[in-house]
């Protein structure tokens, strides 16, 4: 069976879409239908389940789906061992980033590491911390980048820099006007937090706790699952909020937001760079984590 019909088979299911297969590879889409035939053919198994609006894998389709990913990732293994020989650093690159250091720190490193090894092809995939943890067990992405430490025997952590967390107000909000506030002032104004999942929310949740503070105290006005809606919410002067630092430099350069210290509490996290160990790694992920390392110091 030609390895392209099972990179097509991954795409198909990560596109759900037989047109978008179709258009993001350049072919037409019976040529797609062609491969995915003659591979149900080959196996004997419904691998797709076309009745729906989106296509989806079947049970055995779904089993197809995780082999065939480690198949092509033993190809791209096998040629970069190859590669090894000439001193080449090349192929794909499959990173996953929290919110915090995928929106604001990864991009940058990123854009330097191409322009060093031309030749990767990155991608990055931006979630909550559970997501990107699950997408790494399940070796869909090779490495990446969390706002908490992950306790599974299995990953392997590298500190890669640290996080300031801020208060943040709108300009004209009371507790703009104070030097430092305490937390218990702060949760009785209305807040505005990030969805559970996420490592910004878990390190808060964290130091109410070290403080003795119920999370049924707070005053929460909103969950919103975008740093950037947080911001715009606090500029429209919705309600305070808890953000990391990166997260806030521009609005706070630019005067649309304020940030008041808290007193006696300095809320940090550290940024993990993480991989499973277990797993071998090609030349170009061993060059990116030594790269990003370096660069982060």
């Amino acid at each position: 069976m030609n390895l392209n019909y099972f990179e097509t088979f991954i795409i198909v299911i990560e596109k759900g879409s037989f047109s978008k297969t179709a258009k993001a590879m350049d072919v037409s889409q019976p040529a797609i239908s062609f491969q995915i035939q003659a591979m149900e053919k080959e196996y004997g198994q419904t691998l797709l389940d076309r009745s729906g609006n989106k296509t989806r894998p079947t049970e055995a389709g779904k089993i197809f789906y995780r082999f065939a990913k480690e198949m092509v990732r033993n190809n791209e293994l096998l040629k970069e061992s190859l590669d090894e020989f000439k001193n080449v650093v090349r192929g794909k690159l499959v990173l996953g980033a929290s919110t915090t250091p995928g929106e604001y720190i990864v991009p940058k490193i990123l854009g330097q590491f191409k322009k060093k090894f031309p030749d990767v092809e990155p991608e990055l995939y931006i979630a909550d911390t559970d997501d990107i943890v699950e997408k790494l067990i399940n070796h869909e992405i090779d490495i990446a980048f969390v706002g908490r430490k992950i306790l599974k025997d299995d990953i392997e952590h590298k500190k890669f820099t640290s996080d300031e967390l801020i208060l943040i107000v709108h300009p004209s909000h009371q507790l703009a006007k104070k030097n430092a506030v305490t937390l218990e002032e702060v949760i009785s104004y209305p807040l505005i937090l990030r969805e559970e999942g996420s490592a910004t929310r878990k390190t808060f949740e964290n130091l109410l706790k070290n403080q003795d503070i119920l999370e049924k105290n707070l005053n929460v006005t909103m969950e919103l699952g975008s740093i950037q809606a947080i911001l715009s919410a606090v500029e429209a002067d919705l309600g305070i909020s808890i953000i990391s630092k990166y997260a806030a430099e521009k609005e706070l350069a630019l005067g649309l937001i304020k940030t008041v210290p808290f007193k006696k509490i300095h809320l940090t996290r550290d940024i993990h760079l993480i991989y499973n160990k277990n797993r071998s790694m090609t030349k170009a992920q061993k060059e990116f984590i030594d790269f990003a390392l370096i660069k982060q110091r």
